[in-house]
């Protein structure tokens, strides 16, 4: 048996809802993304895995900055000093869509480490683990100009372009799957959506347009297990073979807060697999939500609901609906300082919707920006409060991410 661990979406840089820890030096959610990340690797290492695949989306963009990919570089190190092999593979976040340009963690190639595998093309490699050989069918996240040429892309509308891309990397996989060697476990690792897949916040993060695949296009004869990556949500969509999304290891937002975070173990050999999920401890995210325009104490029922909730070490937010004559009945102080005595480590927002009127109130710009509000999030407070539809606000917030990306590589 080879042992393996499997990860995805680690997503290192998101700053969103925290602040910068002092002692550290370190943003607050970044160390709780390196935290989950220890964790993981802590437990592969107890489980002595021989193999440790990351199925794409490293960094939070494709411009990290030199603290974030140090922090990240130890991670590695730390693997290697086990003895443990390492694949990297693409994601949408690690990647650029101009023709040239390094990608987030092509550096691990450059210096052509041992043991260190990047994978940034369709391609079937052999890695060598302690425990033997993985034959592993990478498909990373792909542009439409890696795979296709100029004069074929003037023209031709976006669904052909599509499903062009989506046809050849299905011809590739079934290519590789018959070429592989039947004696070795074999793994098809991809960064994408698989076709039935649940969706989830990675909707409002995706750079670059998204790509589909079928799930016949993964579950051919002789595949023993299908790493992917890409989906937030932890999920599987097969079993024979096993067909997996660990999902991120963190909460990225609220829209994950009902989600269990973790990482994947796997037992492989060839024509067998046995994985299991196992829990990581992501920060909770806990969203307070009434209506008290019927209560003759707004502030004593606000208070109870927040003692029925456990805030302990989250990221909270409160949204509350009263009617005009109770605003002078409850402060944004008296529910700041509620949730702090609670202990609840960032709080988001607090939004009084007075009258069918959202009416988002801070505690001055200074309190909010060491409260963690972000461009991104006020971008994303400022559209619910327009009652803007949630698909419509994922898309506004994808052309948002890509404009700071952009703005930021520039820089």
């Amino acid at each position: 048996m080879i042992r393996m661990l499997h990860l995805a979406d680690l997503h290192l840089g998101v700053e969103n809802y925290g602040a910068l820890d002092a002692r550290r030096g370190l943003h607050s959610r970044l160390i709780d993304y390196l935290d989950r990340l220890d964790e993981a690797i802590s437990i592969g290492l107890d489980h002595e895995i021989d193999l440790c695949l990351i199925a794409g989306d490293v960094y939070k963009n494709r411009t990290p900055n030199p603290t974030v990919q140090r922090e990240f570089a130890t991670r590695i190190r730390r693997l290697r000093e086990a003895g443990v092999a390492v694949v990297i593979l693409t994601g949408n976040h690690d990647i650029s869509p101009a023709q040239g340009k390094a990608h987030s963690v092509e550096i691990f190639a450059t210096l052509a480490l041992e043991g260190v595998t990047v994978a940034d093309r369709p391609r079937q490699h052999r890695i060598a683990t302690r425990n033997g050989e993985v034959q592993l069918i990478a498909v990373p996240w792909v542009t439409r100009q890696m795979l296709l040429a100029r004069e074929e892309l003037a023209g031709a509308s976006i669904a052909t372009i599509e499903y062009e891309l989506s046809r050849r990397l299905a011809d590739f996989i079934e290519q590789a799957v018959a070429r592989r060697d039947p004696s070795l476990p074999t793994i098809i690792a991809f960064h994408g959506t698989v076709e039935g897949a649940q969706l989830g916040s990675e909707r409002a993060m995706i750079l670059g347009r998204d790509l589909s695949l079928p799930r016949s296009a993964l579950t051919l004869p002789g595949v023993d297990y299908v790493a992917l990556g890409h989906i937030h949500r932890h999920q599987a969509l097969g079993e024979q073979p096993p067909i997996v999304y660990p999902g991120s290891i963190e909460r990225i937002d609220f829209g994950e807060r009902d989600e269990p975070k973790g990482c994947v173990l796997v037992e492989l050999a060839p024509g067998q697999a046995r994985w299991r999920f196992v829990p990581l401890n992501a920060r909770p995210f806990v969203s307070i939500e009434r209506d008290l325009r019927r209560s003759s104490d707004p502030a004593a029922a606000l208070r109870t609901a927040i003692e029925r909730h456990d805030v302990r070490d989250a990221v909270v937010r409160v949204e509350v609906q009263l009617t005009r004559e109770q605003t002078p009945l409850l402060r944004e102080e008296q529910v700041r300082t509620w949730l702090h005595e609670a202990g609840a480590a960032v709080i988001a927002a607090i939004v009084f919707d007075v009258e069918r009127t959202a009416r988002q109130r801070f505690a001055g710009v200074a309190e909010a920006l060491r409260e963690g509000l972000t461009p991104r999030q006020a971008l994303e407070l400022y559209l619910k409060s327009k009652n803007t539809p949630p698909q419509r606000i994922a898309q506004l917030l994808a052309a948002a991410d890509e404009l700071i990306a952009d703005a930021g590589h520039g820089s």
